[in-house]
């Protein structure tokens, strides 16, 4: 006679860590991450297959890659790995400055600056708004054009440009009248101003 002792081989499912959360700053960032290392119930290490890649969004949102570990019996579970894309805000150079006479001179003939939100996209600026600020009396003080410039995410910043209004002094560069006559009478405002 012969006597037998079976064993009946069942391998269990195996068990994998927690799933992989990350928060970007721009889309550059939402790579290909490494899988963990995981090993089946035997202690044989299973390669992970990457068989998931979501679309990636146009601005902010979520990316998420999925690993499929599968072991010798065929149990398998995914693990995912994902990005929150939080698109953080882009900075502006410092404002444009100069000084001009009159504030028929303050006109917008500027160079804007190119800014780029960070994934490096060039952002369209918004129309001017001015502000005026000269004295009526003195026709000096400031005008500004201050421009908007908002990302897909709606960051937003301004950039300005100011202009400052000196007038400088005028100058008469005509020698004083001078004429005699024999009265007083005489002595009228019948001469021609100088054009200053």
């Amino acid at each position: 006679d012969t006597w037998a002792y079976t064993y009946t081989i069942d391998l269990t499912a195996f068990i994998l860590p927690a799933n992989g959360l990350e928060t970007v700053s721009n889309l550059a960032d939402a790579v290909e991450p490494t899988p963990p290392t995981v090993t089946d119930n035997c202690g044989n290490t299973m390669v992970p297959v990457l068989s998931d890649t979501s679309t990636t969004p146009d601005c902010q949102g979520s990316k998420i890659y999925t690993f499929t570990y599968t072991d010798c019996a065929g149990n398998s579970a995914d693990w995912t790995y994902t990005y929150t894309i939080i698109l953080a805000p882009f900075t502006v150079p410092a404002d444009g400055a100069s000084t001009v006479n009159c504030i028929a001179d303050a006109t917008e003939t500027f160079t804007l600056p190119t800014i780029q939100d960070v994934n490096g996209n060039i952002l369209t600026p918004s129309a001017a708004v001015i502000t005026d600020t000269p004295d009526p009396l003195t026709c000096e003080g400031t005008r500004t054009y201050t421009y908007t410039y908002t990302d897909c995410a709606g960051n937003s910043d301004d950039w300005s440009y100011v202009y400052t209004i000196d007038t400088p002094a005028f100058t008469i560069t005509d020698p004083d009248g001078a004429s005699t006559v024999n009265c007083i009478a005489d002595a009228t405002e019948t001469f021609t101003m100088p054009t200053i």
